[in-house]
């Protein structure tokens, strides 16, 4: 049987994004991660992939990306095929008898105050400064940075409505250093009050909205100008906010809130970086510690 999978993957594309739950960035990720199969079939000149082709892509995947990212691919795919069964194309998802990979336990990667202050003091851009503030004062997604508009924040209050998964809107708390440098780079754009404007609150060099590939790109630039031996993206940045207020005493359940985690077992992750830090010091402080 041949299938049309251009063709079906254009369907799958709208039934996405009529999907509740899928942000931005999750949906440009699904497209590609079966376009990436779909090249795959065409490449070895096969139709419906059968349990060896399957095996090989899964080997593929393996072999270059981590569990999580193989997981997410494998879930991209088998929703597709569910897809394609329920247009009466398959009897069968061909991915459907394939495990989850097991995840350990990873801890996130973040910078110290010293190299994040490093990596902020460094940018002299306007905007490229703002939005470096605004991630590190918020902990915001990437994707959520890029859906603000400017009427999104208020200057006066201190607080940003965000945009999250699911079309989930909360309020987060900004610093005062990041509303400085975000007044500052809209008031060279001529805006005074971002609570009238209903403009994208980042804007590419072309003037039109500044997606998220183009907000990674700038903060991987300026972390090498600033002489970072660790690789940043916004990601690392957001796991910084979320460790900085853990190390100040703040409490999961107001981290949570704020990083806009449905559970609070997905923020308990700091916890573990908060716990190796209180061994080390006890390792080193405590006089039995250092016995044997």
């Amino acid at each position: 049987m041949e299938l049309d999978y251009e063709a079906l993957l254009n369907r799958y594309a709208i039934v996405l994004l009529d999907s509740k739950g899928l942000s931005r960035e999750t949906y440009r990720a699904y497209l590609g991660d079966i376009s990436g199969l779909i090249a795959f079939i065409h490449e070895r000149q096969s139709g419906i992939p059968d349990r060896r082709m399957v095996r090989s892509y899964m080997l593929s995947l393996v072999s270059r990306y981590s569990r999580t990212s193989v997981n997410r691919k494998l879930s991209a795919i088998r929703g597709f095929f569910d897809f394609v069964m329920r247009q009466d194309d398959l009897t069968l998802n061909p991915f459907g008898h394939v495990r989850s990979l097991k995840r350990g336990r990873v801890l996130p990667k973040f910078l110290s105050h010293d190299e994040v202050f490093d990596l902020i003091d460094t940018v002299t851009d306007p905007r490229d400064r703002a939005i470096l503030e605004l991630l590190y004062s918020t902990g915001i997604r990437v994707g959520e940075a890029e859906a603000m508009k400017c009427c999104d924040i208020d200057m006066h209050k201190g607080f940003i409505l965000v945009t999250g998964k699911g079309s989930k809107q909360r309020h987060v708390p900004v610093g005062r250093r990041a509303l400085v440098a975000i007044q500052g780079y809209l008031g060279a754009r001529g805006i005074d009050d971002p609570i009238y404007c209903t403009e994208s609150l980042f804007l590419g060099r072309r003037g039109g909205p500044l997606g998220s590939r183009g907000m990674r790109r700038v903060i991987y630039q300026w972390s090498l100008q600033a002489g970072l031996a660790k690789q940043v993206s916004p990601h690392v940045i957001r796991h910084t906010f979320a460790s900085h207020l853990l190390d100040a005493g703040a409490d999961l359940r107001s981290i949570q809130e704020m990083l806009g985690h449905a559970s609070l077992s997905t923020t308990q992750c700091y916890t573990h970086l908060n716990v190796d830090k209180l061994m080390d010091v006890y390792d080193k402080a405590h006089p039995r510690a250092k016995e044997g």
